[in-house]
């Protein structure tokens, strides 16, 4: 895709992780993201968890069907849980955790229909899969790394079960 914005302009496809994750650090024979960059980074995604957190919580208790509330429950165990980790990780480095909750929590109350909400959850996901993978040959910190690589597996595994509640009956 060509970038068409103008000179001094940010893409408007390029998002906030986007640009985190896109930055050189100063130790450029490494190419590893600058501790600044890993710190928006994981303040983005400790946001986007907040969000999804919430938003799942609330889906587990929309439905009727207690195998699909059972499994959006577990999902928001897994979200809950990757905001502890998050946190920790940005305490570590020395940074701030942000005390805000990303939008997506209100986008997905606003819609009505519940597989709109599945959907909206699956992309959510995936697009967290997808700022972990831009990064982590980035990140240096060992721990760091292995933490979100089990966050990168836990999304995949959870995009799995949240497609499967689409085919259930509510």
């Amino acid at each position: 895709m060509m970038n068409t914005a103008k000179p001094g302009k940010i893409d408007n496809d390029m998002d906030q992780a986007g640009i985190a994750s896109a930055r050189l650090s100063e130790n450029a024979e490494h190419d590893l993201l600058a501790n600044e960059d890993i710190l928006e980074l994981l303040n983005i995604l400790l946001e986007a968890e907040r969000a999804g957190a919430r938003a799942v919580q609330v889906l587990s208790k929309q439905t009727r069907d207690a195998v699909t509330g059972e499994t959006l429950q577990e999902i928001a165990v897994d979200e809950g849980r990757f905001c502890v980790m998050l946190n920790q990780h940005i305490n570590r480095l020395g940074g701030r955790p942000s005390k805000k909750t990303g939008d997506f929590f209100e986008k997905l109350m606003a819609l009505e229909q519940f597989d709109d909400k599945l959907d909206l959850l699956d992309r959510g996901q995936s697009w967290v899969v997808r700022k972990i993978r831009g990064a982590l040959a980035r990140i240096g910190d060992e721990k760091l790394h292995a933490d979100l690589l089990d966050m990168l597996k836990v999304h995949e595994i959870n995009i799995k079960s949240a497609a499967s509640l689409r085919k259930a009956d509510w």
